[in-house]
């Protein structure tokens, strides 16, 4: 066996587990200063789904070509995202001090308020990602494409939940999973929402896979 054939099977998972690791380190970097990580979220989900399909990528090129074409964009996303998720932490902290049927009923309506934020936050980033538009369009777009196929959403939410929830939950092997996190944890949590998402968005795209003219040509029907 020639381990340095393209074509074997261990020089295509090297090469596939270098990229994951590669990926996970630029979102890292790129999501330090906080302000990015609408930008860095985006630039990981165009990578993700243009390996779902084109299967190889220069992760590189991909990344940056996303997140310089998409960062205005996806920083204001964010930015107003966290700003909303802060007000509802406030407002739950308020309503803990209500009485006890008005304080069940707003606790109702914060966590539902809550889980819209969520759902937006999860699709509105790929939606970014995958499609030029406005930006108040994509945000309808994401909350559609949810509502379109529920399971999807809910197998989404367990990739990207269940792994956070085992990792604070199990102190014992904490510093384990923060290796993985660190490693690859982030890309390959994107890697597999992205095989969801690639199926919702597949649809919509055209079928010669020409060139649109986005901003910065960052749909990822792009070469």
């Amino acid at each position: 066996m020639n381990l340095f054939n393209e074509d074997n099977f261990l020089h295509q998972f090297f090469l596939l587990a270098g990229g994951f690791i590669g990926l996970n380190l630029l979102w890292i970097i790129t999501s330090i200063p906080v302000v990015t990580v609408g930008a860095s979220t985006t630039a990981l989900y165009y990578c993700t789904l243009k390996l779902h399909k084109d299967r190889d990528i220069s992760i590189w090129k991909c990344y940056w070509k996303s997140f310089r074409g998409n960062f205005f964009q996806a920083t204001a996303v964010w930015l107003c995202l966290a700003g909303a998720f802060l007000c509802v932490l406030f407002e739950k902290r308020a309503v803990m001090s209500m009485p006890g049927v008005m304080s069940a009923v707003f606790t109702y309506v914060v966590w539902g308020i809550a889980l819209l934020l969520l759902i937006i936050a999860v699709y509105v980033f790929p939606t970014i990602a995958s499609f030029d538009n406005k930006t108040g369009k994509l945000v309808v777009f994401g909350l559609c494409f949810a509502a379109k196929k529920p399971g999807y959403a809910l197998c989404m939410a367990a990739i990207t939940c269940l792994p956070m929830y085992f990792t604070l939950a199990d102190t014992q092997l904490f510093g384990v999973y923060f290796l993985v996190w660190i490693m690859c944890g982030f890309s390959l949590t994107a890697y597999g929402n992205s095989w969801f998402l690639w199926r919702l968005f597949r649809p919509y795209f055209p079928d010669n896979e020409e060139e649109t003219t986005g901003i910065g040509d960052e749909s990822i029907i792009n070469g």
